[in-house]
């Protein structure tokens, strides 16, 4: 499957906080995005890295996503940490080993902050995977760190050969639990 193929439709859906009579429908609103979750995680376990960035972006390039849903799909926690400003997670990618330092921050009302890793051996392609990405948007280039216009989900994304970041646009932040 190719990554443009992908739906991303699960990354911005709020599960309505509400209780279903109705085992069927019930059943119908837990499973909802299942093939879809599927797919996404099956496809970032061993896609190659510009892909796997490609995917971070795409998620977020033009709505505020769900970071949990993105977490919980390519890792699993080591280490929550609270700090002034929020919750820190430390993460070990489960399937990748290109990656690593995986952290998401969400800040103090639970709403998702940055994403951010290292990438094991440098990605010198780094720049033409986060541009490719990014085709399409308006965004300014200041060194390392790609400043997306307000109607991003993303506020900015800081890219080296062997780092990278995603900064969440908080005016567009909402809680999806």
């Amino acid at each position: 499957m190719k990554r443009e193929e992908l739906n991303l439709e699960p990354f911005y859906y709020v599960e309505p906080m509400r209780i279903i009579d109705d085992p069927d429908e019930s059943i119908e609103a837990f499973f909802k995005y299942d093939k879809e979750n599927t797919e996404i995680e099956n496809f970032l376990k061993d896609c190659a890295l510009k892909d796997f960035i490609w995917i971070i972006i795409a998620t977020f390039k033009n709505n505020f996503a769900n970071g949990a849903l993105l977490s919980s799909m390519i890792s699993k926690t080591l280490q929550r940490q609270v700090v002034s400003n929020g919750t820190l997670f430390i993460k070990e990618l489960s399937y990748r080993n290109d990656l690593k330092s995986l952290r998401f921050k969400y800040n103090k009302d639970d709403h998702f902050e940055y994403l951010e890793f290292e990438i094991v051996t440098p990605f010198m392609a780094i720049n033409n995977a986060v541009e490719e990405a990014l085709n399409g948007k308006s965004y300014s280039k200041n060194g390392n760190q790609y400043i997306l216009n307000s109607d991003s989900g993303i506020e900015y994304i800081e890219a080296t050969p062997t780092f990278f970041k995603l900064k969440a646009n908080m005016n567009k932040s909402k809680r999806f639990h």
